[in-house]
């Protein structure tokens, strides 16, 4: 029984080609209701989450994979996050009224980035991803000129859900003229059906009947579904570092004025409080020596 949530590799048995499909539902009211986004951030905020979703199944890691955006104008922040296990967070921080066309011109200031964070003091990689008029054109773009690898990209949001499809030229095939022509018609061919895919489809239409539609001449072999939820990742840990941050004159400061610091999470609205005794404490522990069970 499909999930509203869900996840799912395929691959072509006589091609070369490989795919995936994502549906979002429960996952992407969540993250989206966190704030008050006009529509054209939501279809945005699904966008990049089915994006994130999507690379996270293709690229073999542990860990975090991010979509992050970074801007100058009134788009500040994109970020959607996907870990290993398939949960995931996304967030908007804009100013002002932003059309969709609007948040895509905004693109243009600012820094597209993949990011994948392995965790455990491991190196994180970064790339880079060049703009190119819309997020399926430039994820699109950056697996053919920074992985060599066709790619293609269709997404859909509506008010209430999320989804993608991704289709991708399997690694290693030989690359012989004879067999790199074949394998370029045979690419073309079933991108320019798959072409016919519509946000509609996307949402509404479950994998096998939809690849039964687009390739019925085609052997297609379905991997099972995995589930995809909502997390976040926020813990009071983490606030005490941000107050530790934030420094112990700003932190009395922010007393004198509250009695108290409020730290709350962006991804899930979560707050966490901490009085006189809290903060002092926390200054403390940071101050203090390390015993030497801690010296490593």
């Amino acid at each position: 029984m499909k999930t509203n949530d869900s996840l799912q590799r395929f691959i072509f048995d006589t091609i070369p080609i490989r795919g995936e499909f994502i549906q979002l539902e429960n996952t992407f009211q969540t993250i989206v209701d966190q704030h008050p986004y006009p529509a054209p951030l939501r279809q945005l905020l699904g966008e990049a989450l089915c994006v994130a979703g999507l690379l996270s199944a293709i690229i073999k890691f542990e860990g975090r994979l991010t979509v992050q955006f970074r801007g100058k104008g009134k788009l500040k922040l994109l970020l959607a996050q996907c870990n290993n296990q398939f949960q995931m967070r996304g967030l908007i921080k804009w100013e002002g009224d932003l059309s969709y066309e609007d948040l895509m011109e905004a693109f243009n200031e600012g820094v597209l980035v993949i990011m994948l964070d392995p965790g455990l003091n491991k190196n994180r990689y970064q790339g880079i991803v060049a703009w190119r008029n819309s997020l399926i054109e430039s994820i699109e773009g950056y697996f053919r000129e920074s992985e060599q690898l066709a790619t293609r990209l269709w997404l859909g949001v509506d008010k209430n859900r999320a989804a993608g499809y991704l289709l991708q030229v399997i690694p290693g095939v030989k690359s012989d003229s004879i067999e790199a022509d074949m394998l370029e018609h045979q690419w073309q061919q079933i991108t320019q059906i798959t072409s016919l895919l519509n946000a509609d489809t996307l949402l509404e239409t479950e994998l096998e009947p939809l690849l039964q539609q687009l390739y019925p001449g085609e052997t297609i072999r379905i991997f099972p579904e995995v589930s995809i939820s909502f997390h976040c990742s926020c813990s009071r840990k983490r606030c005490e570092d941000a107050i530790l941050l934030l420094g112990r004159e700003e932190a009395e400061d922010e007393l004198k004025n509250k009695q108290i610091i409020v730290v709350t999470c962006d991804f899930c609205n979560k707050e966490y409080s901490f009085d006189r005794v809290d903060v002092a404490k926390i200054f403390e522990d940071h101050d203090k020596p390390p015993t030497p069970t801690q010296l490593h």
